[in-house]
This record gives C-alpha cells, structure tokens and sequence, in this order.
C-alpha cells in the first residue's frame, strides 16, 4: 500500500473550497486517487487547522468523520519537532526566509524518518513539494 503525508491545504480545500474552481477540482481528484493510501497525518498540520477559523465552520463535523477512519493514521510530532525547531531558526537566522514553516519542518522531518517509508506528499506549498522531490517523495 502506498503511503501519503498530507499537509493542511488539503484539508482546507476539502471541506472549505476556495472560490477558484480549479481547487476545488484538483481537490476531488487527489481525493479519487488517494483512497486506497495510508495516509499520514502529521499532528502539527491538525493544530495549523483546527487553531484556524476553520474550527468554526460547521464542515468540521465532516472533517472529524473523515479522520476518524482507519486508514488516517495520526503521526505524533514528537520525534520530530526538536530537529524541526532547530532546522527552522537556523534557516531564519543566518540566511533569507525561505517558504518554509514550522509545520513544514515538521513534516521535512517525517519525509525522511525511513520509517515512515513515504511514497508521495500532497501539498500546496512548492519549497515542501521541491524538498520531498529531493528525496524521492513524490508530489500529488
């Protein structure tokens, strides 16, 4: 079975589509595509949208269904988020701000836990789509 990070735009499109129709219908695809993938849902990308205005739409019913099946599996940032908080104030210290978040550290971080054995990520962010390229995570 392959196995997919998902990443907080996902979930935001999902149950709160944007105006741009183009989301909305990349959303369905991935959404078609991936049923059959464990997915990994890292903790951080939960706190990101549930501390979000999202946490006061009445989707969230639908949210907490949809996580509540088997094949979500919650990934624990604990093992992960010294080395990510490090990674992000270096990054942000001594050289230009990248587009990278904390999240996205945390998640860089779950990419290359050998572990985990990531095959693909779903992100809208490019400077995460382009580090998980790097490591041979391929982007949907």
């Amino acid at each position: 079975m392959k196995t997919l990070i998902l990443d907080t735009g996902y979930w935001i499109e999902l149950f709160n589509p944007s105006s741009n129709p183009l989301n909305q219908e990349m959303i369905e695809l991935f959404s078609k595509e991936i049923v059959n993938y464990k997915i990994l849902i890292p903790f951080p990308t939960l706190y990101e949208l549930l501390n979000s205005k999202f946490s006061r739409n009445p989707n969230t019913r639908n949210f907490i269904h949809e996580v509540s099946k088997d094949r979500y599996i919650k990934i624990d940032d604990a093992e992960y988020k010294n080395r990510a908080l490090d990674n992000f104030l270096k990054k942000n210290h001594y050289t230009r701000v990248e587009d990278i978040s904390f999240v996205d550290e945390v998640i860089k971080e779950m990419i290359d836990d050998v572990n985990l054995k990531t095959d693909f990520i779903l992100t809208f962010d490019q400077a995460l789509k382009n580090y998980a390229l790097s490591k041979n995570v391929k982007s949907i």
